[in-house]
């Protein structure tokens, strides 16, 4: 096989994450948290073969356009491109991966993550600029490739890939086990990327740079990717499934990691990329323990479930968490009624337990921020369910709720219902980005889901203004700060929004206007 790469002692690999549309309700600096993907590909190549340079481009804390984009690929003049996107920003990297052929057809181009992962033969098929998909977990696989390339040898051999046959058509291989030992990887190349651009003004994750301990879950909620994504892929009679997977760093593992952050970068604030953070109750004991007797002075945001909070509880390690650095809490709370929950493939998880610990932490742990997401648009949505949700989210406490219409991520056990029922409506995966419905309910169109979404928020606020106007006064730092911050956005939306409407840019729509995103001024610079 001939390819660019073919007899190369050195190979330039640049990883892209290029121009992105903002999330209207957060601030720029909290839009950008560190794509963890990139650091841990460039450490992992580089500890086990020679001869591969590894560089790596983030446009969105640099505020690199996409004419100045051009100029930095055309200068590095790199043999490989990579990159990895959400699905609502697939387009942009295609849009990369374009402006690297354009400058250089020789550049081989690679793309990952969960879009490409699950639907490599629409990506192979619809962006032409594109070589080849390494799918769902990265490190292995794109070294195999790169080395597979650089030999000559035969592309089918290599696991988890995807590329164009020789006739044309696309082959996808089979999928590579997932690699069980995680503490076997080297530490990712955090020096690789702008440490110190990453949310440097952020109100919700202020200097905040992303940390994992583990890698996949152990539940299978059939709306969310991350089993979808980190799970054991396997051939199964002839068809690709997937088997949760919970897969953790040793407690000893992730502490050299903080403390080389700590240290080192003198980072303050930790993201947690974690389906289920608090899963294992052992390791989060173990992890915080080690933390207080270290002396570290940190805070933390974390995805966590209830119910295993109020098991913490009990055990007393959630006080050894808060103690460790717990300042922010988001809550996959979905719905207000078992059923659903259940429908949803939340397990064990019931709705009183959202409110239980909620409670909890109110009372006893007030200087953590308390968040959940709520799923609108799921199947049997109604006018009436809407409203049984809104008073579920008030009457639990929560300091800040939000409100998702459920998007059906391809490789989900939802995309494949949605699929086989037709229930999807818009194919554009740009719109993928769990502001607007892309699926009616059996009740509801997708514009009175969208409508009535939008009206949960404001009843969130003006329905329990006291409540709200305690967070805003509150003694603990964080708090006060986020619900100023999210009291701030929401006007800055609207008044944005009428802005627009006087200049007849665009048409008015109130806080609907925080269902879109907005495209930051230097895109295209």
């Amino acid at each position: 096989m001939k390819t660019p790469l073919l007899g190369r002692d050195n190979i330039k690999l640049l990883l892209i994450r290029p121009p992105y549309h903002l999330w209207p309700i957060i601030n720029e600096s909290d839009n950008f948290l560190l794509p963890l993907a990139y650091p841990c590909l460039g450490a992992y190549l580089k500890q086990k073969t020679k001869g591969i340079e590894v560089k790596a481009i983030d446009c969105l804390p640099l505020r690199i356009g996409w004419e100045s984009l051009a100029g930095m690929i055309a200068e590095y003049n790199p043999d490989v491109v990579g990159v990895g996107d959400k699905v609502c920003y697939i387009h942009e990297g295609m849009r990369a991966v374009k402006i690297a052929k354009e400058i250089n057809p020789g550049i081989v181009t690679v793309a990952g993550g969960h879009f490409h992962s699950h639907m490599p033969e629409y990506s192979l098929k619809n962006f032409c600029d594109l070589d080849f998909v390494v799918r769902f977990e990265g490190e292995e696989t794109f070294l195999e490739l790169l080395e597979t390339l650089r030999q000559g040898k035969s592309l089918s051999s290599v696991e988890s890939i995807a590329y164009r046959d020789s006739d044309g058509s696309v082959a996808v291989t089979p999928p590579r086990p997932v690699i069980d030992n995680l503490d076997d990887l080297p530490f990712p190349d955090y020096d690789l990327m702008p440490l110190n651009k990453y949310a440097p003004f952020g109100k919700l994750w202020p200097r905040a740079i992303t940390i994992q301990g583990a890698r996949g879950c152990a539940y299978r909620c059939k709306f969310c990717s991350w089993t979808a994504v980190e799970g054991e892929h396997r051939l199964k009679d002839g068809r690709e499934v997937v088997i949760p997977r919970y897969r953790k760093k040793s407690v000893g593992r992730v502490i050299e990691e903080i403390d080389y952050l700590y240290t080192k970068h003198g980072i303050r604030y930790l993201f947690w990329v974690e389906g289920t953070w608090n899963h294992d109750h052992e390791w989060v004991n173990g992890l915080c323990e080690e933390i207080i007797r270290r002396g570290y002075k940190l805070g933390w945001w974390a995805f966590v479930r209830s119910d295993l909070l109020l098991e913490q509880e009990k055990l007393g390690i959630l006080e050894k968490m808060v103690k460790a650095g717990l300042r922010h809490t988001l809550i996959g709370a979905e719905r207000a009624e078992d059923e659903e929950l259940e429908n949803l493939g939340k397990g064990k998880l019931r709705a009183n337990h959202l409110m239980e610990a909620s409670h909890l932490m109110e009372r006893k742990y007030p200087q953590v921020f308390r968040q959940a997401t709520f799923t609108t648009g799921i199947r049997r949505e109604s006018k009436n369910s809407m409203r049984v949700l809104s008073k579920f989210s008030r009457d639990v406490h929560l300091d800040f709720a939000a409100f998702h219409p459920i998007m059906p991520w391809p490789g989900t056990p939802l995309w494949d219902e949605a699929q086989k029922e037709g229930w999807i409506e818009e194919c554009d995966f740009s719109k993928f980005d769990m502001f607007y419905p892309v699926m009616s309910s059996d009740h509801l169109s997708r514009e009175e889901i969208s409508r009535l979404s939008q009206n949960l928020y404001k009843d969130f606020v003006s329905k329990q203004p006291l409540r709200y106007l305690k967070g805003l006064f509150s003694i603990y730092p964080i708090r006060r700060r986020l619900h100023w911050w999210f009291l701030f956005s929401i006007t800055r939306v609207l008044f944005r929004d009428l802005w627009l409407s006087l200049l007849r840019k665009k048409k008015f729509e109130g806080f609907g206007a925080v269902n879109r995103l907005w495209k930051p001024r230097w895109y295209n610079s």
